[in-house]
């Protein structure tokens, strides 16, 4: 899967959760891993690189959210 799908993934997936989420959580239900990762490992370096293009936002505890839009 290449990374902009998973931004896709991610991104849908935490609109529709709408407040901060835990890395593992957003892994194991946005982006498709083996048995043999876990969410987190996966989803971090996306979340990461979403925060970097200015999309998401991270809490001090490492959850992550949609950056809140500017009024």
């Amino acid at each position: 899967m290449r990374m902009d799908e998973k931004k896709e993934r991610v991104l849908k997936y935490l609109r529709e959760k709408g407040d901060w989420v835990k890395p593992t959580e957003i892994g194991d239900a946005a982006i498709p891993h083996s048995e043999f990762t876990t969410g987190s490992s996966v989803a971090s370096p996306v979340c990461k690189a979403l925060v970097k293009d200015g999309l998401l936002e991270r809490s001090e505890r490492g959850h992550y959210r949609v950056k809140a839009k500017k009024r």
